[in-house]
């Protein structure tokens, strides 16, 4: 019987890994997509911010500002389609990598607006919020990733 117990937690804590492992999967697939849209809806402020990189001309901010949402909304597409999810996790992974040293990097340097994240839609200027947020998407996509290495 003792068995029978210990055997059961096995399987309820392997399905409550599985289970947050998907949450926050789709979490981040949708987050990508949200923002990749905002981004298409209103890229003036992400144009902006990336205008006051002292390495970024206008040019190169409104090919980033149309590049970057095609790029979060592919990944996000290519996420829910469960297509080369190895790939797909290590593209997340070093695009929440650089969305991580950028909020640093801007609030270091600081930054003051919008970073034009999430368009007009939801407010995100630099600072430690920014940062803690950048970490945790970087920390998820992480363990995804490093879960998905380990399956196969």
């Amino acid at each position: 019987m003792n068995t029978l117990v210990k055997k059961n937690k096995v399987l309820t804590a392997e399905k409550t890994k599985i289970l947050l492992s998907g949450i926050v999967y789709y979490s981040l697939a949708l987050i990508l997509l949200f923002t990749g849209i905002t981004k298409i809806i209103d890229p003036l402020p992400l144009i902006s911010t990336l205008k006051l990189l002292p390495i970024i001309n206008e040019q190169a901010a409104i090919f980033t500002a149309t590049l970057l949402p095609v790029i979060e909304i592919g990944l996000a597409i290519l996420m829910l389609l469960k297509i080369k999810t190895k790939v797909i996790l290590t593209a997340v992974t070093v695009l929440f990598g650089a969305f991580f040293l950028f909020s640093i990097y801007g609030t270091l340097a600081g930054i003051d607006n919008d970073c034009g994240c999430f368009g007009d839609i939801i407010k995100s200027e630099f600072g430690v919020g920014m940062i803690v947020r950048n970490a945790v998407f970087l920390f998820c996509s992480i363990i995804l990733l490093r879960n998905e290495l380990n399956n196969n």
